[in-house]
C-alpha cells in the first residue's frame, strides 16, 4: 500500500537530509563555497562557482517557499557566478514551482530516488574499507570509473581525496582478481545511510560488481544502527537495475531545475 502524503513527506525530509548533509561534509573538507544555509526546511548547499555539486535540496517539502527563500538560495549558490540548481520532488511545495518558473528557472534532468531497509549480507572478502594504502587506489578508480582517465593533476587528487576524508563519509574499494577494480561512498544521518558515488572500471563492468558494493554498504547501514538507505539514480540506467535488483524500491523522483 502506498504511504500517505504526510508518510512521504516525512521519508522525504529524512532522505533529502540526509543527502544535503553529505554534500556539507564534501564541501568542508575541501574548504571551498561557504558553509550550507537552512532554507523553508531545506539546505542549500554551496561548492564554490560554477561547482556541478551546488544545489539546493529538500527545499519546501511540504512547507510554502516565499521569493525571499528563493533569493536566499539564489545568492548562496550564485556565489561567484555560475548556475543556480534547486532539486524538486512530487512533496515540494507548489509556491516553489511556481516561483522558479516566474523566474526562469528550467529542467536540467530527472533523478529516481530509492530506499529499503538496511540488512546484513554475507561478507564478500573483495569489497572492503577503503584506508591508508587503500586511498591512492580509490582516488584513481574514481577517476577512470567517472571522468574516464587517470588524473591529471595533484590538485584533483587532492580535490577526490577530500570525498574519501570528508568526515563522516566512508569510502569503499572492491579488488576484482586482486586488483583495484570499484569504488563507493556511504554515510550516515539521522539513521538515514546515504549510498553514492559508486564506479566500476569499464573493464570490470557487467558481471554483477556493483552489486557487491550495494550489499557491503547495506551491512554497514545495518552495524551503524540506520533504519533506512537511501540513493540517487538517472532513470533507466545501471544503477538502477543494480538497486532494484538489491532490493530497492522507488520512493519519489526528483527534477533538477536551474538558472
Amino acid at each position: 500500500m502506498a504511504p500517505s502524503p504526510e508518510a512521504a513527506i516525512v521519508l522525504a525530509r529524512r532522505v533529502e537530509r540526509a543527502f544535503g548533509k553529505q554534500l556539507e561534509r564534501a564541501r568542508a573538507a575541501r574548504g571551498t563555497g561557504a558553509p550550507a544555509i537552512e532554507v523553508a526546511g531545506g539546505l542549500s548547499v554551496c561548492h564554490g562557482p560554477r561547482s556541478p555539486f551546488s544545489a539546493a535540496v529538500g527545499v519546501g517539502l511540504g512547507v510554502p517557499v516565499t521569493d525571499g527563500d528563493v533569493d536566499r538560495i539564489e545568492a548562496h549558490l550564485g556565489l561567484g557566478g555560475g548556475p543556480v540548481r534547486i532539486e524538486l520532488s512530487p512533496w515540494t511545495d507548489p509556491s516553489l514551482a511556481e516561483e522558479l518558473g516566474r523566474r526562469g528557472f528550467q529542467l536540467e534532468r530527472f533523478l529516481q530516488v530509492w530506499v529499503r531497509p538496511p540488512d546484513a549480507f554475507p561478507a564478500e572478502a573483495d569489497v572492503r574499507i577503503a584506508s591508508g594504502p587503500d586511498e591512492v587506489s580509490w582516488v584513481e578508480v574514481f577517476s577512470r570509473s567517472f571522468l574516464g582517465e587517470a588524473t591529471r593533476s595533484d590538485e584533483q587528487r587532492e580535490a577526490l581525496r577530500c570525498m574519501a576524508r570528508a568526515e563522516g563519509n566512508v569510502p569503499w574499494l572492491l579488488l576484482d582478481g586482486g586488483a583495484p577494480a570499484g569504488v563507493a561512498l556511504s554515510s550516515a544521518e539521522e539513521g538515514v545511510a546515504w549510498l553514492s558515488g559508486a564506479g566500476i572500471l569499464p573493464g570490470h563492468r557487467g558481471r554483477g560488481l556493483q552489486g557487491a558494493l550495494v550489499r557491503a554498504r547495506l551491512s554497514w547501514a545495518a552495524s551503524v544502527g540506520c533504519d533506512l538507505a537511501a540513493s540517487a539514480t538517472e532513470p533507466g540506467t545501471a544503477s538502477q537495475r543494480t538497486l532494484e535488483g538489491c532490493g530497492f524500491r522507488v520512493a519519489y523522483p526528483k527534477a533538477i531545475l536551474v538558472h
